[in-house]
């Protein structure tokens, strides 16, 4: 009990922890939707697009999870909007905007910012959360909630037949912007955790591990948040316990009950024996 309880003695520890747990559960959360809709790829650009807008916000001197957010939401309406074009597939709008969007961020950072700014933004500063990032934290959940709720049949159902989701009257290219923007909350909110580089671990393991473990979508949206918010508490622990830095540890326990989870949908399929 003592390996739990002792972190709740330091107040940084405190609001760590709450920050792990919010931003574990609205990354595992949308997650699912982002594997469903298979932006694995769109989600770990979009991480970049947080950079430009972390960095105007270092230089200045305001708040670098409200300009993050800013510039993951722009970076996700530009790739909306280009991705729309005919000539232009989807994949092809991401690798276009989002690496540009890093590079300006990267450039503005050398120029007007430090090296710990730039350390910090790409492999995270959670034991450095205040108010306004749990702030944030609690309102990406509540998005990432409200979405599941409000649009998740749509969007599962748009990403397996999309033309079929028009004949019923659904319009995927709206719900792939709001998806996209609620991505863009997630990672902003992640990025004080784990940072731009490290983000996608947070955001598309717990996801994968319960997709593997789980199988069906109505499952995975419980399990996967749970999944994540065990990585980020887990994380957190033991860079408490062991002095290592939070944002690579929390990446790492995420992949560690990825494998874990393979492990156990193998173990389940040799149980069960070949299908009939």
């Amino acid at each position: 009990m003592d390996l739990l309880l002792d972190p709740l003695d330091y107040e940084f520890m405190q609001r760590a922890l709450a920050e792990a747990v919010l931003m574990g559960a609205a990354c595992g959360l949308l997650g699912v939707l982002v594997l469903a809709r298979g932006l694995a790829y769109t989600g770990e650009s979009l991480s970049h697009g947080l950079l430009p807008g972390a960095a105007v916000a270092v230089a200045a001197g305001v708040s670098v999870a409200g300009g993050s957010l800013a510039g993951a939401v722009v970076a996700a309406i530009l790739v909306a909007l280009v991705s729309r074009r005919r000539e232009v597939d989807e994949d092809v709008a991401v690798g276009v905007v989002l690496p540009g969007a890093f590079a300006v961020g990267v450039i503005v950072l050398a120029t007007w910012g430090t090296p710990q700014d730039l350390d910090s933004l790409l492999f995270g500063s959670i034991l450095a959360a205040r108010e306004i990032d749990l702030l944030l934290g609690a309102a990406a959940l509540a998005l990432a909630l409200g979405l599941v709720a409000v649009a998740g049949r749509g969007l599962v159902l748009s990403a397996f037949d999309r033309p079929f989701a028009r004949a019923a009257g659904l319009r995927p290219g709206l719900l792939d912007l709001v998806l996209l923007v609620a991505l863009a909350l997630a990672l902003a909110v992640a990025l004080r955790g784990v940072g731009t580089l490290l983000v996608l671990a947070l955001l598309v393991a717990p996801a994968a591990t319960a997709r593997v473990v789980a199988g069906r979508i109505a499952r995975m949206l419980w399990l996967a948040p749970l999944l994540g918010v065990l990585s980020g508490v887990a994380g957190l622990l033991l860079s408490f316990h062991r002095d290592v830095a939070a944002g690579p540890a929390i990446a790492l326990c995420a992949l560690a009950l990825f494998a874990a989870g393979l492990v156990v949908g193998s173990a389940r399929r040799l149980v069960a024996g070949p299908a009939r």
